[in-house]
């Protein structure tokens, strides 16, 4: 579920310490260079995600997370433990923040850190810009790399479009393209959608369709906040993935994520 993406074992590793902490440091001192004030909308809670995918392999994670909306952007930390059908249980660190470039244009940055109680490691790396559109619409185009410590590792990128259809609901669609090192190669769409129930609960819904489906979305109006990235799921994709499929399989596979939020205003 969370995908074999490494071309070396990462055990602790260096090189996705440094990777993590780099995008942390991002995170928090671009929007001070920016001169925001720190002052802004604190929120947090706890949420559970199911997801299930090809060769009916099963994901399922609780997860604690805190969010900051400023002036000079977003950013949403959380912690996550997670039980994998294939990869046994294990724990995550998420980041994912959105630095305000212009008031209708942001950097998104997502970073995930995984480490399998069994000795599994593996990290993701997404970062693009989102355009806010005149109909408060959000256009956004993203590059993703995933790793771990597997021989290959994946990079892909998409497009994804946010639509609000009411104060309490909201959906997006979008599309990618990916290629192992390997050689196998990823495309497939994706619908989601977001509902607030209530002042303190939300639910998030994702299905991913096509080639050697690798999830990399992050349903969300905004793709930040409360909501963004916060579904780490990696069923499925290529040779190192999941759902291991061939280079010369060419069926179309799907996966089915649900996900609640209990927020704490």
């Amino acid at each position: 579920m969370l995908g074999r993406f490494t071309q070396q074992r990462l055990p602790g590793g260096r090189s996705g310490r440094i990777a993590l902490a780099s995008l942390v440091i991002a995170l928090v001192v671009c929007p001070t260079r920016a001169g925001a004030s720190l002052s802004g909308s604190l929120s947090g809670g706890a949420g559970a995600d199911y997801q299930t995918g090809p060769r009916s392999q099963s994901y399922r994670g609780a997860l604690l997370f805190a969010s900051a909306d400023a002036s000079a952007g977003d950013l949403t930390l959380a912690a996550i433990r997670y039980g994998d059908s294939r990869l046994g249980p294990g724990t995550c660190g998420f980041a994912n923040a959105g630095v305000v470039l212009s008031p209708a244009l942001r950097l998104r940055l997502i970073g995930l850190r995984a480490f399998g109680d069994s000795g599994f490691d593996s990290w993701r790396l997404r970062a693009g810009p989102e355009l806010k559109l005149h109909s408060e619409s959000t256009l956004g185009a993203y590059f993703l790399h995933l790793q771990d410590d597997s021989p290959e590792s994946f990079n892909a990128g998409g497009l994804e479009l946010t639509v609000p259809l009411s104060t309490e609901f909201s959906a997006q669609a979008g599309s990618s393209f990916g290629r192992w090192t390997s050689g196998e190669t990823t495309a497939q769409g994706t619908l989601a959608g977001t509902l607030r129930a209530g002042t303190r609960l939300l639910f998030i819904t994702e299905v991913d369709v096509g080639r050697n489906v690798t999830t990399a979305s992050s349903p969300s109006p905004s793709g930040g906040g409360v909501l963004g990235g916060l579904l780490p799921g990696q069923l499925g994709g290529g040779s190192g993935g999941s759902g291991g499929q061939r280079k010369t399989d060419r069926s179309m596979t799907s996966t089915a994520q649900l996900g609640v939020r209990f927020l704490i205003p």
